[in-house]
């Protein structure tokens, strides 16, 4: 058993390497290393400390700390965070039994320690969880057997087939808390609750870019905590028809640092106002940081963190001092459904969201609509086309169907109808203009027709009556018109449509109409 007071004569005997007391990241950043907790450079993490002390065994403990360095020399300061944490998770936490009296050596109860893992992960059904803790034993077998490691038992590890992370599954099961949102049902309550959000606080403003830029790209949660406010570009200052770039940092591509690589993504005018108004808020801070009496100007983080990031401030990566961390884009997302009370119809309890619902919701549905594979993978910043294939086997399967009940439901959230109801022409505007009276027609037979309303616009419209009628706040519907005929003829088109077609596109596409329509024949109903 090798004891505490022998480990540096160990290191000095064998000519190892020892660790000095500052480690240089792969990205460049100083580790201060001279004790056993370890504050990593790491500002995506609230809390990026790594406390060796908690390993009870010495040579057990050195050889996770000459690991740790490793991988944070030469992958990423990431890669040593997550194996300290997969490490300690599946093998070390359960380490008391290394310091049992027994006639067996540290060798072999180090050994049944990781025989009982591998067994409960087994049975669990989550091998894949001890990828990581395994290399790490096969590195420390390879490197430093003499801590107590077993070459033998790390050839037996290597041979062992490990499967691959069930990456998909939550979009594979359409779990109505953890898969794609529905996007006839739950997705257009977000963005309803979106538009109709005029706070002007600066938590509520960055919760709105949050669920905006979630919406539009699916990134990481790591991505947006990485923009800085320079990243957003007006194309068209002095323009009404305005064009806006959002240069988004990119993440796991190994380079040194996510700001190393960009991604230009055009952003919707709705979306872009959003970040205009979240950057004149951030205006208004302070982010000059005083250290030891000097003042140190920091870039300004898109989401910035009034408190500073913790992990930043204590491992002195001042360039990150103010940045969020992914937790708290988590917390914004979940605090903005939690702000407007966004009930889920399906599971009639608040909306579950995170960043990786809205990624798989807006994988599914480009899918659906027939993108191809290489250009969603360009948009959700994959590498290769091998990732997306999970949204392209569910696009085909996933066929969101919507009745009458769920579109009333649906339209006392959304509340899509913007205009008003009339009880004869004399109370409309143009009531008196025979082109400006609106009939629905049936598409599958035409002989049927309703009339529906009038147009309130003065000039000529060109909107694509009367589908978007029911959309257009100028539309004055009358009281008494058969618009359950409508919303009836509407859902039967959409489910042909989806029977009909092979992308679902053609069929949601009316969702918004038929959603008005079904909140009218609510008014309607409440008068009578």
């Amino acid at each position: 058993m090798v004891r505490k007071l022998n480990i540096q004569e160990l290191i000095s005997s064998q000519g190892w390497q020892g660790i000095s007391s500052t480690i240089l990241t792969r990205e460049g950043l100083s580790l201060n290393s001279s004790t056993d907790v370890w504050n990593l450079p790491y500002s995506v993490r609230g809390n990026s400390t790594l406390d060796f002390s908690k390993i009870v065994h010495d040579g057990v403990r050195w050889g996770l700390k000459f690991y740790i360095k490793d991988r944070i020399e030469r992958v990423s300061t990431h890669a040593g965070y997550a194996a300290f944490q997969d490490v300690w998770r599946e093998f070390l936490r359960h380490d008391a039994l290394l310091l049992q009296s027994a006639e067996n050596t540290l060798q072999d109860r180090l050994i049944s320690l990781i025989e009982s893992s591998i067994s409960s992960a087994r049975k669990k059904h989550r091998l894949w969880a001890l990828y990581r803790p395994i290399q790490w034993y096969i590195y420390c077998a390879e490197n430093y057997p003499e801590l107590g490691f077993s070459p033998a038992y790390a050839l037996e590890l290597e041979g062992m087939s490990i499967p691959g992370n069930p990456k998909g599954e939550a979009v594979r099961m359409e779990d109505p808390d953890k898969g794609p949102l529905h996007r006839s049902l739950e997705l257009p309550l977000l963005i309803a609750a979106l538009k109709n959000d005029t706070s002007q606080e600066l938590e509520h403003l960055q919760q709105k870019v949050a669920v905006a830029l979630s919406i539009a790209f699916g990134r990481n949660p790591a991505n947006l905590t990485y923009l800085r406010e320079e990243d957003f570009i007006d194309l068209t200052p002095e323009s009404n028809e305005r064009c806006f770039i959002l240069k988004m940092p990119r993440i796991k591509k190994r380079q040194l640092s996510p700001r190393d690589d960009f991604q230009d993504e055009y952003l919707e005018p709705l979306y872009g106002k959003y970040i205009k108004e979240l950057i004149q808020k951030n205006s208004l801070i302070n982010v000059v940081l005083r250290v030891k009496g000097k003042a140190i100007s920091n870039p300004r983080p898109l989401f910035l963190n009034q408190k500073g990031n913790s992990a930043a401030l204590v491992s002195q990566d001042f360039e990150n001092a103010y940045n969020a961390t992914s937790a708290d884009i988590t917390a914004l997302l979940k605090g903005f459904v939690t702000r407007h009370k966004i009930i889920s119809p399906i599971t009639k309890n608040l909306l579950q969201i995170n960043t990786r619902r809205l990624r798989y919701t807006l994988a599914v549905g480009l899918a659906s609509e027939g993108i191809s594979k290489k250009e969603l993978a360009r948009i959700l910043d994959h590498m290769g086309t091998q990732h997306v294939l999970v949204y392209f086997e569910m696009a085909g399967k996933i066929v969101e169907h919507l009745d009458k009940a769920a579109a009333k439901g649906l339209s006392r959230y959304l509340k899509f109808f913007k205009g008003r109801l009339i009880d004869n022409d004399e109370e409309a505007i143009n009531g008196n203009r025979v082109d400006k009276h609106i009939a629905f027609v049936d598409e599958e037979n035409p002989k049927e027709q309703a009339e529906i309303g009038v147009c309130g616009e003065g000039k000529l419209c060109h909107l694509d009556p009367p589908y978007s009628c029911y959309l257009c706040p100028k539309f004055q519907p009358y009281r008494n018109a058969d618009h359950e005929y409508v919303l009836e003829c509407l859902l039967q088109n959409r489910e042909k449509r989806l029977e009909k077609y092979e992308s679902s596109r053609l069929g949601v596409q009316l969702d918004d109409v038929i959603t008005a329509v079904a909140q009218v024949t609510e008014l309607c109903s409440e008068a009578h």
